[in-house]
């Protein structure tokens, strides 16, 4: 019989320096709104499905990352699955760490000259911009990718120009200056797992 449960885990990951964060981002992106499918066995067709939501906080010179995943699938294999999902959610914070020392520094911009705002329209929405959630407490959003930075004229930043350059862009706060780092689009592979 096939149920539904919902297994949370909360991380504690430094974020002293830009480098950090971006880890933090990257395994964020890696994390939010993926479906991981676990095999069972090989040819037995029994299967286990989870779908990932995050939410991050900073706390002083770390990041909480609160990631939940909705598991369903055979009740008898929910608890291998989430101890599975364990080893996959530290492999995935692993990739981000390495993301962040393979990212390439972009653009910069005084924070001063950077405001945020929620993206009311579907369409304008950009997955492959990766903002901190928590440079913008006061704005409710679902998904994270409905935060968008724009400088004081509104104009979005980043443009087009350089999100069209790059699979993914991470804005990621330093001192004064909000930093941009370029990293290739994540593989559609990476959502399957056995």
């Amino acid at each position: 019989m096939s149920k539904t449960i919902e297994h949370g885990w909360e991380l504690r990951l430094p974020a002293g320096t830009p480098e950090q964060m971006l880890a933090v981002l990257a395994a964020r992106d890696r994390l939010f709104g993926q479906t991981i499918t676990l095999e069972a066995e090989e040819g037995s067709g029994d299967a286990v499905e989870a779908w990932f939501g995050t939410v991050e906080a900073l706390d002083n010179d770390h990041v909480r990352l609160d990631v939940l995943a909705e598991v369903t699938g055979p009740s008898e294999l929910l608890d291998a699955a989430v101890e599975a999902l364990q080893d996959l959610l530290s492999e995935l914070v692993s990739e981000g760490e390495q993301d962040a020392k393979e990212a390439t520094l972009i653009g910069r911009r005084k924070a001063a000259e950077v405001r945020f705002v929620k993206v009311e329209n579907e369409d304008d929405e950009r997955p492959d911009l990766i903002v901190p959630t928590w440079l913008a407490p006061d704005i409710e959003i679902e998904v994270p990718w409905q935060l968008q930075p724009v400088d004081r004229s509104g104009a979005r930043w980043p443009g087009d120009g350089i999100l069209g350059e790059h699979g993914r862009v991470f804005v990621v706060p330093s001192g004064d200056e909000l930093l941009l780092y370029g990293l290739p689009e994540l593989e559609d592979d990476e959502e399957e797992a056995e």
